[in-house]
């Protein structure tokens, strides 16, 4: 595998699908090439895509071969002001783009609005370990795989805001061809080739 981020994707790949052999296949491969405590990490960065349950199963898959998480890895307490510390993290992301996607996000639903800035940006996305730009890489994967194509493309600009190239996207997207299919990956493709004109 080239770049070491490809790593954290099969092991992404594998959470979607559920494939508990395959996760615990892919641990070594993501502690080789992004360092120690990276899977755990990178698990905790999937559950935005995937949902606590398949976390849960992932972690019970892999926990024999992750060790103990360190005492640098324990819960961290809500920031003083989640709501705005989210949209903090939320406004370094979207650029001038957050006074659109906010306002739409608040008249989709206020709740799930609070909670993702409150949870996901403030909490998740906040955290240090990877880069924005890797967070970011991730994202647009495990968007392009469920899909979610109005999301994927915030993601993937958000990404080339972030120093992320268009063929870096699309050296991505070749290593996740099998994963996200010929449809999506023929979708995504197209899309990234007219940015690259």
């Amino acid at each position: 595998m080239s770049d070491p981020l490809h790593a954290a994707f099969a092991l992404a790949a594998a959470v979607e699908s559920g494939d508990v052999e395959a996760m615990r296949s892919c641990v070594d491969a993501v502690e080789q090439s992004l360092g120690a405590g990276a899977c755990r990490e990178t698990l905790r960065q999937l559950h935005l895509y995937y949902g606590f349950p398949r976390m849960v199963q992932a972690l019970n898959a892999c926990a024999p071969l992750l060790g103990a998480a360190g005492p640098d890895e324990s819960a961290e307490p809500a920031p003083d002001e989640p709501r705005e510390a989210g949209a903090a993290v939320f406004r370094e992301l979207y650029g001038s783009d957050a006074d659109k996607v906010l306002p739409h996000l608040v008249q989709l639903d206020p709740t799930l609005s609070a909670w993702i800035l409150e949870h996901a940006y403030a909490r998740v996305l906040a955290r240090p370990r990877f880069t924005l730009a890797a967070k970011e890489r991730l994202a647009v994967a495990c968007l392009a795989a469920t899909r979610c194509w109005k999301q994927w493309e915030s993601h993937h600009t958000i990404a080339r805001r972030h120093g992320v190239s268009v063929d870096v996207l699309m050296q991505d997207l070749d290593a996740i061809r099998d994963w996200v299919g010929d449809e999506a990956y023929a979708f995504a493709r197209r899309a990234l080739s007219e940015l690259a004109r």
